[in-house]
């Protein structure tokens, strides 16, 4: 007589709602594809390229979406408000000055980002729990890591224009990232 077994069963959280991500934002398109195919915009300068300076960190290793933008110095606070909020597949720009002092995104935040459905963070500036992100379904890119927490204080600005390595980035631009490297636009890009 063969024995019933009977497997468990999973569901979400009942009071969390699921994030919708598309696609799109998974799988993005390959930067190299993109920059073949969009050089005009790149001559005209509505498609950038960043310096290639970022280390790839996070399980996803290719992502794309909509920025939104913070601009902060060794305090994460407003990271941690932007992250909170539902991601819908966008990306997060955190311009840290480039300070090489401190974290501004670690394992924690980058769990928040994957269950709030973000689709990538960069960060001109350090992360730490390297192996934490890792895990987290959520591309990160990231100048290096340092074994620091940031400052508590609240300081900073939200949605506001960056500079990061010599880019100007506004919220509502369009970021794609893989292996090759990352593109700023100012609108969705198709090859």
């Amino acid at each position: 007589m063969k024995a019933l077994v009977s497997w468990p069963t999973f569901s979400s959280h009942p009071r969390r709602k699921e994030p919708q991500i598309s696609l799109r934002h998974i799988a993005s398109l390959a930067t190299t594809e993109l920059c073949d195919s969009n050089a005009l915009l790149l001559t005209k300068g509505d498609v950038r390229v960043l310096p290639p300076i970022f280390n790839i960190y996070g399980h996803r290793r290719a992502f794309s979406g909509p920025i939104v933008t913070v601009k902060v110095f060794e305090d994460n606070v407003l990271v941690r408000e932007l992250l909170e909020s539902p991601g819908d597949g966008r990306v997060l720009i955190i311009d840290g000055g480039g300070s090489m002092r401190c974290a501004l995104l670690g394992g924690n935040l980058a769990q928040i980002a994957q269950n709030m459905g973000w689709a990538g963070i960069l960060v001109n500036g350090c992360i730490r729990d390297v192996d934490e992100i890792n895990g987290c379904d959520v591309g990160v890119r990231a100048l290096a890591s340092h074994p620091q927490k940031s400052y508590k204080k609240r300081v900073g600005e939200k949605h506001v224009p960056v500079n990061i390595g010599g880019i100007i980035i506004h919220d509502g631009e369009w970021l794609y990232a893989d292996s090759d490297g990352i593109l700023i636009s100012k609108t969705e890009l198709s090859i």
